[in-house]
């Protein structure tokens, strides 16, 4: 699709444009020109003393002298007050009751860069009003027609199968300024640069996100949680203490009424204006609609592939042919040996876990895997590289923890290698193993243990001994019991592991052999207080 760039002019018209216009023809601007560059939203004519209080701020206010207070003190108070309104700028008729504004409101305008503006008494206040309101409403007029073609050419996009990649191509061409979408973590999914680019977008090219710091910025002076309330696009002026060397306009995209990912629009060699702001609006609103459209894609794809798993794990029921064919499809060759991994995320929400679900699959999509919700939970059949694919499973979200299985093979074996994957991760949370990812493999005879059930623990004959160390008086001697016995009996990496004296353990060791009756030193001792301690541990709710 041809794309023309339009012409950006300023939308809203400024105190210097508006004094080339006719009827200033004989007017000068005597203070305030550091505020020549305030744009005008309206023109009004003032007639009464206290006019600030009518005001909006932005207009060009028109009155004469009799308007103003009768004294000095007053005549300031009321310059000082349109000023502090945010007004544009003042325009005093003269030569007719006064030939010049006083020197004490032109002091008051200059302090505030407010201009000042003497207008020949004889100029109509009417025609005046007429010349710049007719130019700020053909500004508008305008900048709504530029905004409408970019709207319709965006959507255009849409309809011709355009992608992210596409929008910020075209986007970036319309407005002549450089553009950045990002998913919901700052991560860069397509970018183009118009100008030279400043640290923090260096940061992003290089690094395919947003520079953390600056996400953390953004999160503590109230930028991100403004977008997360009103869901609309924000103002971002230069921040160079985090790389922002350069003004930015962030929008979110929204789906569903949350946020899928962000919409930057950067300036580079002039300054945003309103054009800006309405074509981000527009981008961010056609990303959603990509987004949404990918979703819905994504949302059938993961139907198929949820519905896969579930007969997988459930019973082929002598559908092994077909699907086994259907696993091909996603890369799962079941004739080689495959792994099951099963994501547990504690910090997850139904939501959270679609979200969660929609990184894992975009993730693996160059791995030889085959990713589904079951249960609650994401699994994931896969072959090749164990490590990097647990890796980037981890990288997707915090508080995630994963089982993996047992390497097998044959369509049949599915259903054991998921039971293992979450037996692991049973085993786990009920020892309180520190690693995220738990491998079936690595267990041992924690999972026997975990086979032999908790009717187990009733008959060990360990185990009274080791409830009088559990009890609140004696925690740290069950503390010290089962990192002496986890360190195989090993006295220095013991004291090493609960940070104290060889002394203190020598002691504690003879407390427990005290209580428990029990002598340490007989290694067959030793292993009969840990099998019973892992499996008070596995059973016991309140030892877990």
């Amino acid at each position: 699709m041809e794309i023309k760039t339009l012409l950006l002019i300023e939308p809203m018209l400024t105190i210097a444009e508006a004094l080339a216009l006719e009827p200033f023809a004989n007017s000068r601007v005597i203070a305030g020109e550091g505020g020549l560059n305030h744009t005008i939203s309206w023109v009004h004519v003032a007639a009464v003393p206290d006019a600030a209080r009518w005001l909006n701020g932005g207009e060009l206010v028109l009155t004469t002298v009799i308007n103003l207070p009768p004294d000095a003190e007053g005549q300031c108070a009321y310059v000082q007050a349109l000023a502090d309104k945010g007004v544009a700028g003042l325009a005093l008729a003269v030569g007719n009751t006064i030939d010049h504004a006083p020197d004490y409101l032109r002091s008051v305008a200059e302090r505030n860069d407010f201009p000042l503006i003497e207008i020949p008494f004889d100029v109509r206040f009417v025609d005046v009003a007429r010349v710049v309101n007719e130019r700020i409403t053909q500004a508008n007029m305008a900048l709504v027609t530029r905004a409408l073609h970019i709207n319709r050419v965006l959507t255009q996009l849409v309809l011709d199968g355009g992608d992210l990649k596409d929008l910020a191509s075209t986007l970036a061409e319309l407005i002549v300024q450089s553009i950045s979408i990002e998913n919901e973590r700052f991560e860069a999914l397509a970018s183009v640069n118009i100008a030279p680019v400043d640290e923090a977008r260096r940061y992003t090219l290089s690094e395919g996100r947003t520079d953390p710091r600056l996400v953390q910025a953004l999160e503590e002076r109230g930028v991100l949680s403004q977008i997360r309330g009103t869901l609309r696009p924000v103002f971002i002026p230069q921040m160079a203490d985090v790389g922002l060397e350069m003004e930015r306009i962030l929008a979110p995209i929204v789906v569903h009424g949350a946020i899928y990912g962000y919409v930057w629009i950067i300036a580079d060699d002039r300054p945003l204006n309103e054009l800006d702001h309405m074509a981000i609006e527009s981008g961010a609103t056609i990303a959603a609609l990509m987004l949404l459209h990918q979703e819905a894609m994504q949302n059938a794809e993961s139907s198929l592939k949820g519905n896969l798993i579930t007969q997988l794990i459930e019973g082929v029921n002598g559908r092994e042919a077909v699907v086994t064919d259907q696993a091909l499809r996603f890369g799962v060759d079941f004739a080689q040996s495959f792994y099951v991994v099963v994501v547990h995320d504690a910090d997850s929400s139904s939501q959270k876990l679609v979200q969660l679900y929609r990184r894992i699959n975009h993730a693996l999509e160059s791995q030889s895997a085959l990713a589904g919700q079951f249960a609650g939970q994401i699994v994931i059949l896969a072959q090749g590289d164990v490590a990097g694919l647990t890796q980037l499973v981890l990288a997707q979200a915090a508080h995630i923890r994963v089982g993996v299985s047992a390497t097998v093979r044959g369509v049949a074996q599915v259903g054991l290698a998921y039971q293992q994957s979450r037996e692991a991760l049973d085993i786990a949370q009920r020892l309180k193993i520190a690693e995220a990812v738990v491998y079936f493999q690595n267990l041992g005879y924690l999972h026997t243990l975990y086979q032999a059930g908790p009717e187990s623990l009733a008959l060990n004959p360990y185990v009274p001994g080791l409830r009088k160390l559990h009890d609140e008086q004696q925690a740290d001697l069950f503390n010290t019991l089962e990192t002496y016995l986890d360190a195989g009996g090993n006295s220095v990496q013991t004291a090493k592991s609960l940070h104290i004296h060889r002394s203190t353990l020598n002691y504690r060791l003879e407390r427990i052999r005290e209580v428990c009756g029990c002598d340490l030193s007989d290694p067959l001792t030793r292993m009969n207080l840990q099998v019973a301690i892992k499996l008070a541990r596995l059973f016991q709710k309140e030892w877990q």
